[in-house]
C-alpha cells in the first residue's frame, strides 16, 4: 500500500474529490483517506508517480511518506 501526505486534505470534501479522482485510475483497488491527519493511502497495482500526478491534476499536492 503506497502512504502519501496531502496538505490541503483538510475536509470529508477534499477527501471525495480525492476519491474521485483516483477511483478512475487504473490499478488502483482501495483508497483510505483521513482528512484530520492529512494521510493517504492508496493500494492497488499503480506508481507512486501516477498517484501523484493524478492528485496535482486534481488540485492537491502529495508527497510519499514511509
Amino acid at each position: 500500500m503506497l502512504q502519501f501526505t496531502v496538505p490541503d486534505m483538510k475536509c470529508g470534501g477534499c477527501a471525495n474529490s480525492i476519491r474521485k479522482a483516483l477511483v478512475s485510475v487504473p490499478g488502483v483497488t482501495d483508497i483510505q483517506a483521513d482528512p484530520p491527519n492529512r494521510h493517504l493511502a492508496v493500494d492497488g497495482d499503480v506508481g507512486a508517480d501516477v498517484i501523484i500526478r493524478t492528485l496535482a491534476d486534481a488540485g492537491y499536492d502529495a508527497s510519499p511518506t514511509s
